[in-house]
């Protein structure tokens, strides 16, 4: 009677380890994986930081619009000085 007991204390031991042992290898599966994920993050951050933010994109288009303003004014200044260069050639070839 006393070795069925003991067999039966020894397979419910066994038993006992072996899910212990698998738990532990679940454990250990998913500490990995979170270690990947948090080594992704990281590396995601590290290149976020480059990225420009709104403000610098808003400060961006706001530069965008001054130097299309000066280009809208030199090309005004430089068609009224085409106008006026052909007003003189025409001039010059009327009194040649």
């Amino acid at each position: 009677m006393l070795a069925i007991l003991v067999s039966i204390a020894n397979f419910i031991w066994t038993w006992h380890a072996k899910s212990q042992s698998a738990a532990a290898d679940k454990v250990q599966k998913l500490e990995t994986r979170l270690d990947h994920v948090e080594d992704k993050q990281i590396t995601l951050e590290e290149r976020l930081k480059h990225l420009p933010t709104k403000d610098d994109m808003g400060t961006l288009a706001l530069k965008m619009e001054q130097v299309l303003g000066m280009v809208g004014r030199q090309d005004s200044e430089i068609s009224n000085m085409s106008h006026n260069v052909r007003r003189m050639d025409d001039y010059l070839r009327e009194k040649a």
